[in-house]
């Protein structure tokens, strides 16, 4: 059945310029304008992914849905992808930085939240974790190893389920699960 849900979970595809350059970004959950909807179903939180390499949004797709149905659809899960990594198809539009803007939740308008109010901004923000894998050949456990002792107070974690660095291939709901377990406390405040 959670399947099945997945599958009727639409994703909107966009194009925008990012320095110039096409980026892809794709949308699961709401994907309109999200400052400015008045109705009262507007999420209080995004979900925003940044792929690590190569840069390519399409393979995250499974990951950010499963991660939209284990949040119980309650906020955006968006993916941006490297800067041109994906091409925009012929015709598609591409919105250019003033769109952006208004499409975007409103950067400038962020930018002056935050400059206003950081503790609050802090405060409603989920916290960064650092996850690293086990048997890791990409980032091996001494790298784990020194971002504990270079950080000792940050949120850093080894992997304890041998989940593989391409989690998105194959193990992209139990990654889900496990983010969406660690926002559980978080989210529940929204």
């Amino acid at each position: 059945m959670d399947s099945e849900i997945k599958e009727e979970i639409p994703v909107h595809e966009e194009f925008i310029l990012c320095c110039g350059v096409e980026t892809q970004v794709l949308k699961c959950g709401p994907w309109t304008d999200l400052i400015n909807n008045q109705s009262g179903t507007r999420p209080k939180l995004l979900i925003f992914i940044i792929p690590g390499n190569p840069g390519f949004s399409a393979m995250y797709v499974p990951f950010a849905k499963a991660l939209y149905s284990a949040t119980k659809r309650r906020f955006p899960v968006w993916i941006i992808s490297h800067a041109g990594h994906a091409l925009a198809p012929r015709g598609k539009k591409i919105l250019k930085s003033s769109e952006v803007n208004a499409a975007y939740l409103g950067s400038q308008e962020m930018r002056e939240v935050v400059k206003r109010d950081d503790e609050t901004i802090k405060e409603h923000l989920p916290k960064l974790i650092f996850y690293y894998g086990a048997t890791d050949s990409w980032c091996p456990k001494e790298y784990y190893d020194d971002m504990k002792k270079d950080f000792p107070e940050g949120d850093i974690r080894l992997c304890e389920k041998k989940i593989p660095h391409a989690f998105v291939i194959s193990f992209f709901q139990e990654m889900a699960d496990m983010v969406a377990d660690w926002l559980k406390d978080d989210l529940s405040k929204m």
